[in-house]
């Protein structure tokens, strides 16, 4: 097989070119690089949330600029509480994080509101 690739220019290309895409999709899917992919899309946070809510988590969670108004906030909020509300499958954790979500943007914090803080 190794002969007739070499004798087939053609073929060599070719097949050197899917050895490449090969290795390529091979470095994009190392686990390594994936969990580190993970950790920069969490902001390195091991767990996910911060263990104070900042403002620009915050913003994250709710899909929002840091600087959005209260209107865009508000908006923002029930569209995401929609989809995450625990009466429809979504989970009572992550409720009271877009919950504490909005209360940080809107300058409403209270800090031991949610059942799951700590």
């Amino acid at each position: 097989v190794g002969q007739r690739l070499q004798q087939n220019p053609e073929t060599m290309k070719t097949a050197q070119a899917a050895a490449a895409g090969f290795r390529a999709v091979g470095d994009s899917f190392r686990l390594s690089a994936f969990t580190d992919r993970i950790a920069q899309m969490r902001g390195g946070s091991a767990c996910g949330f911060e263990a104070t809510m900042t403002r620009r988590e915050a913003a994250k969670i709710l899909g929002v600029k840091e600087s959005a108004s209260k209107a865009h906030i508000k908006e923002a909020h029930r569209k995401v509480m929609l989809l995450n509300h625990p009466d429809r499958g979504g989970s009572p954790y992550i409720a009271s994080k877009i919950n504490q979500a909005s209360e940080v943007m809107m300058g409403q914090d209270r800090s031991s509101g949610s059942a799951f803080s700590q």
